[in-house]
């Protein structure tokens, strides 16, 4: 294959190390290792405003759990239905956080 198109771009030299570090890691030249980084990967775009809409959710779970233990201090009991809607609500939320999450996994030389 004849590689005759010359690409340039400018990093900082911190960068610049890691990227070397990273192809010799790889046992690559750093030419083949750019090159194979850029076509061979995906860019993910990801909307964080989800992730900010979900931290209000959290602390609304929070404020449950802060209600119901000035309930249990002051009475020493709970409603078992306080508490099951609590695991419900936690339970949901683990989930959408899963799911925000599973496009941010990926796997570093």
């Amino acid at each position: 294959m004849n590689r005759n198109t010359i690409m340039k771009f400018r990093a900082t030299e911190e960068e610049a190390s890691e990227i070397r570090r990273k192809a010799a890691a790889a046992g690559m030249t750093v030419s083949r290792f750019l090159r194979t980084a850029a076509v061979n990967s995906q860019v993910v775009l990801y909307n964080t405003a989800d992730l900010f809409g979900l931290r209000s959710d959290l602390k609304c779970i929070g404020n449950n759990i802060n209600q119901i233990a000035m309930v249990v201090n002051a009475n020493r009991s709970v409603y078992q239905s306080d508490v099951r809607e609590l695991k419900k609500q936690f339970s949901e939320l683990s989930e959408k956080i899963n799911e925000h999450l599973k496009p941010l996994s990926y796997e570093v030389l």
